[in-house]
């Protein structure tokens, strides 16, 4: 009965208000201003003629152009801890690592799909590993009650 009342009183709350804000910053990006190191980046990215990047790529690298997406990934922690210690020795981030790998595979079919295969079997073995957990965590439910 007490949950009732808790659900009730939950469901008649009211949010408060907020006000809107008077200081709202405005930010103002300069896309003319350049650091020499990215200047030097995409003089050496036109001019290497060993470039394995496709045509259409190296037509995505224009800088006022270039838009990143924000993504969260979850990968397993020894992989994770090998992949953060290359990137470390090789000075690039993990995103660019992946972005390089990606564009790579896509002109190697077979490299590609020897990766899908291997992919499609880590992945059920980590649903088998969810399965697993989620069967653990609900017979410790039904023990507790």
């Amino acid at each position: 009965m007490s949950q009732e009342n808790a659900l009730d009183r939950l469901m008649k709350k009211q949010k408060p208000t907020v006000l809107t804000r008077i200081d709202v910053v405005k930010e103002s990006v300069s896309h003319d201003v350049k650091t020499s190191q990215q200047q030097d980046i995409m003089t050496s990215i036109s001019h290497d003629s060993k470039t394995t990047l496709s045509q259409d790529y190296q037509t995505q690298l224009n800088p006022d152009a270039f838009e990143t997406v924000r993504n969260t990934i979850r990968i397993e922690s020894t992989v994770d801890l090998e992949l953060r210690q290359l990137c470390h020795d090789e000075r690039i981030t993990k995103e660019t690592f992946l972005e390089a790998a990606y564009l790579y595979l896509t002109e190697n079919p077979d490299g590609l799909a020897e990766v899908i295969y291997s992919a499609q079997e880590r992945l059920q073995h980590r649903k088998a590993i969810a399965d697993y957990k989620r069967a653990k965590t609900m017979q410790q439910r039904f023990l507790e009650s």
